[in-house]
């Protein structure tokens, strides 16, 4: 069976993406759940989730970009 996320995650992946252009996300349609990588092809950062929350969260923790930028 195939399952879509909600609007609302699929809109707030989109819109959180826009800030973190080093990533991608993908909804899995078989396994019913988010797949986020960092698109880097020497990173190993990827998490799964069904929850759009986790894996913002995971992004956040793991974004080189935006730590750089913290640590500045």
């Amino acid at each position: 069976m195939t399952s879509l996320p909600t609007r609302y995650a699929a809109a707030r992946i989109a819109e959180f993406l826009d800030d973190h252009l080093s990533w991608s996300a993908w909804w899995d349609k078989k396994y019913g759940l988010w797949r986020v990588a960092e698109d880097d092809p020497d990173s190993n950062l990827y998490a799964e989730s069904r929850d759009a929350d986790v894996v913002i969260r995971y992004i956040t923790v793991h974004d080189r970009d935006k730590r750089c930028l913290r640590t500045s």
